[in-house]
């Protein structure tokens, strides 16, 4: 049996999705519990953990804006994100291992946003929009290579 290391692209692609993918579940939590308290009670073992103070001005100004929203556009705000977080955190384990899966799936999910971060650029250039598009470009131009290559299981 081989020992088996970790290609350092595929972990630095596999921790940034897991790191969208929690901070998306924290968001995605954060809008569910607007709509139902009892979801508070569920998340602060986790607030806890993370250390996060949910009374912060930052975090206070966000629910602020929240506020003015129905109920209804909260929660699907919040079950969309947690969805999101879902499948973000999925593929980073799976191109944590390395299984070709979590390749195919990252490069779709990554490809599909492609068309409407070209927009974001051409439509207002902003330092940020660019370097998101260039960074997804760079992700999925790594995993299509990889797969080319068929280094993955």
């Amino acid at each position: 049996m081989t020992k088996h290391s970790l290609n350092s692209g595929l972990a630095v692609i596999a921790l940034f999705k897991l790191l969208k993918g929690v901070v998306l579940l924290l968001v995605g939590a954060g809008l569910l519990r607007l709509v139902d308290p009892e979801i508070a009670t569920f998340l602060a073992p986790l607030t806890d953990v993370l250390h996060l103070n949910v009374h912060s001005s930052l975090i206070q100004a966000q629910v602020l804006k929240v506020s003015g929203l129905s109920l209804h556009d909260v929660f699907l705000m919040g079950y969309v994100s947690v969805c999101y977080a879902v499948l973000l955190c999925t593929e980073g384990v799976g191109l944590w291992i390395e299984v070709s899966w979590a390749a195919y799936l990252t490069v779709i999910s990554t490809s599909i946003v492609l068309p409407a971060e070209f927009y974001e650029v051409a439509r207002q250039g902003s330092v940020m929009h660019v370097a998101v598009l260039l960074m997804n470009l760079t992700i999925v131009g790594y995993l299509v290579a990889r797969l080319g290559w068929r280094t993955l299981r």
